[in-house]
């Protein structure tokens, strides 16, 4: 049977999820499950259970109809970025993933800042070679490690039965101690941590064929054999890839949990300050992807319901339902006047760890609960933009908009074009960043 559609795979922070598309990006078939892979941890750790998310992916490739599965012609593979995890022989994993959301290093409040000082790199925490230099320093490292990857990375090395992961320069420099112009590992920078990059996985470049399916594999997950798999890519890379269309004049615009603004450049917009905003990473095509993440994007719009619940509760009124409290807290808002400054920095920044939230401008007359939520909808979204360096915006003419949390709130919407003062169009989109993948998979990007 000739191959029509490709598949992707999305391995995330919360969920799984497994598209099937045509060449050009339309989804034919869905999959999408929470995975439930958080391990209890100590304050300041992430982990997520590596062998369960090998498992819950699998389990979601098979629960795709097998007329679909017949037909696949590309196997692409995306997933969360910076996290990494230690792998024995056979690259099997011998720890948990340590995830992006990890605040270990922040333990010893001069640790990033020493890592800074002997590499030249600023180093966030939950970027997987702070992790790794972390883990060495309080000799944590686990017997019996020959590679350490990102879990995309592990999902590409189990499906073609490499010898050892291989990563791309999306993934590889969310690790840091990357060379952006080179693309590829500082080899100084990591002799400096005294980091082996004989642990560190094969670089190759963009969306390149890294082996086919393995005929085990192939039998396991109900697909053809031989079917050739790309290197991952990094999930905010594969998001864009499925929505920007006019990447030289588009903003991406993400509210999801946290939120990122991305804008697509010709060369990297060098750092000007101690404390960078914004991050430049590799892009497909010679390019390069600055972006501003902040750590509460969307999580900050539902702190104001969640906090409305509690005040509630405290005055023994039985709050609505969460969604009914998000709906009547855009209602006001929308309707309400006032500029009330909301600092959505509830989990700090990566640029500034110890930085909380604030209100600014509140009167006698001016704290309505509209109020209130206008002035948390503009600055979230002011937040993002203020954090992109002002280069970046130059020559942009519209918003692709993305995330549950901007898709369903119209006062974000509205915040959006205020803020940024260009219109917004909102992807409909299905499972971006898997469609993603499932295009690199396809050739058309």
């Amino acid at each position: 049977m000739q191959a029509t559609t490709f598949l992707g795979i999305d391995v995330g922070t919360t969920k799984i999820a497994v598209v099937v598309t045509d060449g050009e990006g339309n989804v034919r078939a869905a999959v999408s499950q929470t995975h439930g892979a958080g391990l209890r941890t100590p304050p300041g750790r992430a982990e997520q259970d590596a062998v369960a998310l090998l498992d819950q992916t699998w389990d979601a490739v098979r629960q795709i109809p097998p007329s679909f599965r017949q037909r696949i012609g590309g196997i692409g593979v995306t997933g969360q970025m910076h996290g990494v995890v230690y792998l024995g022989l056979g690259n099997t994993p011998i720890t948990p993933l340590i995830t992006w959301q990890d605040r270990r290093c922040l333990d010893d409040a001069t640790f990033l800042e020493r890592l800074r000082d002997k590499t030249g790199y600023l180093l966030h925490t939950g970027y997987g070679l702070a992790t790794l230099a972390w883990m060495q320093h309080h000799r944590k490292q686990p017997d019996g490690a020959v590679a350490v990857s990102t879990i995309p990375d592990l999902v590409v090395a189990q499906l073609c039965r490499l010898p050892r992961p291989v990563t791309d320069p999306s993934n590889a420099a969310a690790w840091g101690l990357f060379n952006l112009q080179a693309l590829s590992w500082d080899g100084a920078a990591l002799e400096a941590l005294a980091l082996p990059q004989s642990l560190l996985p094969v670089l190759r470049p963009f969306g390149s064929v890294v082996d086919v399916l393995d005929a085990a594999m192939a039998t396991r997950l109900g697909l053809p054999e031989g079917i050739p798999v790309p290197v991952a890519v990094g999930d905010l890379h594969a998001s864009l890839l499925a929505t920007m269309r006019d990447p030289e004049h588009d903003i991406a615009l993400n509210l999801g949990t946290g939120g990122q603004a991305t804008v697509i450049t010709a060369a990297p917009i060098e750092a000007r300050e101690s404390r960078l905003t914004w991050n430049t990473w590799p892009y497909p095509g010679g390019r390069f992807a600055v972006v501003a993440a902040s750590l509460c994007g969307g999580a900050a719009w539902a702190w104001l319901a969640e906090s409305l619940a509690s005040w509630l509760r405290d005055l023994d009124i039985d709050p609505p339902p969460p969604e009914v409290l998000l709906d009547k807290l855009n209602t006001l808002g929308l309707e309400a006047s006032g500029e009330l400054v909301v600092h959505p920095h509830f989990l700090g920044e990566r640029h500034d760890p110890a930085r909380t939230g604030s209100v600014e401008g509140i009167t006698l007359t001016n704290g309505s609960l509209g109020a209130l939520a206008r002035g948390l909808a503009r600055s979230i979204v002011l937040n993002l933009r203020s954090m992109l360096p002002p280069e970046a915006l130059i020559h942009r003419t519209g918003i692709i908009g993305s995330g549950n949390a901007l898709r369903r709130t119209p006062l974000l919407q509205q915040m959006t074009e205020a803020v940024f003062g260009l219109p917004l169009t909102l992807q409909e989109g299905q499972e971006e960043a898997a469609t993603g993948a499932a295009l690199l998979a396809a050739g058309t990007v």
